[in-house]
C-alpha cells in the first residue's frame, strides 16, 4: 500500500501537466467566419453598441497573419481611458478588446 501511495504522488504532477498540455493543443470549436466589415461599418456599429443596451457578438482577429478568430458575446463598455470591454451576459466577466482587431459586430 505504501509503494502505491509513493508512486502515485510522483505521477500526479505529471498527470496535471499532461492534461493542461492536451487541453492547450486540442482544437477549439469552429466558429462560423463572418465577413470582414470595413472601417466605417465597424465604427457605426461600435457607436450603436456603446449607446444602446443591446447585447452584441464581436468577432476579433487573433492575428493579422492568419484567419483564426475569437468570438465574444455580451455588452460593450468603454472606460474613461478609451479602452473597450465586452462583458459576457452569461458569466459577467469582462474581456478587453483592441479596436484594430475587430472583424465583425452583430446585434443579438
Amino acid at each position: 500500500m505504501q509503494n502505491y501511495i509513493i508512486q502515485h504522488q510522483f505521477q500526479a504532477p505529471l498527470h496535471h501537466l499532461l492534461q493542461k498540455l492536451i487541453k492547450y493543443v486540442a482544437s477549439k470549436k469552429a466558429v462560423p467566419l463572418k465577413r470582414q466589415l470595413n472601417a466605417q461599418e465597424i465604427i457605426v456599429r461600435l457607436e450603436l453598441a456603446l449607446n444602446t443596451t443591446d447585447p452584441v457578438t464581436v468577432q476579433l482577429n487573433d492575428s493579422l497573419f492568419n484567419e483564426r478568430i475569437t468570438q465574444l458575446s455580451g455588452y460593450i463598455y468603454q472606460n474613461n481611458h478609451g479602452q473597450l470591454f465586452v462583458q459576457s451576459y452569461k458569466t459577467h466577466k469582462f474581456s478587453n478588446i483592441t479596436p484594430g482587431m475587430i472583424r465583425h459586430i452583430s446585434f443579438n
